[in-house]
C-alpha cells in the first residue's frame, strides 16, 4: 500500500492513453489510402503520450506546489509532496473514464478534415457532452485542490491559508485556461 499514490496516476494515465489512442485513430482514419500504415504508429504514440502526460502532469503539479511552499517556508521533502499530490489524482480517475465515454460517444460523429483540423476541435467543444464533460472536469479539479490543499499542509508543514495559496495560485490559472477554452 506504500506506493498506491502511484498506482492512481498510472490508472488516470492507462484511462487517459486509451482515450489519446482513439482521438488520434479517429484522426488518422480520414488520410488517404497511402498514409493508412502511420495511422498504428499514430495510435500507438498517442496512447504512449497520453499515459506519459499524466506522470509528467503529477511531477509538474508536486513541483510547483513544492516551490511554491518554499515561499512560506514549507518543510519537508519532495518525495513526501509527491506523494500526496499523487492522492490529488483521486478524482482525476472518475473524469478520465467520464472522458473516455465521451470521446466513445462524439468521436464517431464528427467528421475530420484535413484541410481544416481547427474545424474539427471547434466542432469538437460545441458537442454538448463534450461542453458537460469539461464542467465535470472542472469540479473535480475544484476536489483535487481540496485534496492538495490538505496533502500540501501536512507534507510541507504549511498553515491551511498559505496551502490553499500553494495549489490555489497553479489550479486558479489552470481553471481559468480551462473557462477560457469553452467560450
Amino acid at each position: 500500500m506504500q506506493k498506491q499514490w502511484f498506482d492512481l496516476v498510472l490508472i488516470v494515465g492507462i484511462v487517459s492513453a486509451i482515450s489519446a489512442a482513439m482521438a488520434v485513430s479517429a484522426v488518422t482514419s480520414s488520410l488517404p489510402a497511402e498514409a493508412a500504415p502511420f495511422a498504428g504508429i499514430g495510435a500507438v504514440a498517442g496512447a504512449i503520450g497520453g499515459l506519459l502526460m499524466q506522470f509528467i502532469m503529477w511531477l509538474l503539479y508536486a513541483g510547483v506546489f513544492y516551490a511554491i511552499s518554499i515561499l512560506f517556508k514549507g518543510e519537508g521533502s519532495f518525495k513526501r509532496c509527491l506523494e500526496f499530490t499523487g492522492y490529488g489524482f483521486i478524482p482525476t480517475i472518475i473524469g478520465a473514464i467520464i472522458g473516455l465515454a465521451v470521446m466513445m460517444t462524439v468521436l464517431p460523429t464528427i467528421e475530420f478534415s484535413l484541410e481544416d483540423p481547427q474545424l474539427f476541435q471547434q466542432t469538437l467543444m460545441q458537442d454538448p457532452l463534450i461542453q458537460a464533460s469539461t464542467v465535470i472536469g472542472i469540479l473535480l479539479m475544484l476536489w483535487s485542490a481540496n485534496i492538495w490543499i490538505f496533502g500540501v499542509k501536512h507534507a510541507r508543514n504549511l498553515s491551511t491559508k498559505d496551502a490553499l495559496i500553494t495549489v490555489g495560485v497553479p489550479v486558479g490559472l489552470y481553471l481559468i485556461y480551462s473557462i477560457s477554452m469553452m467560450i
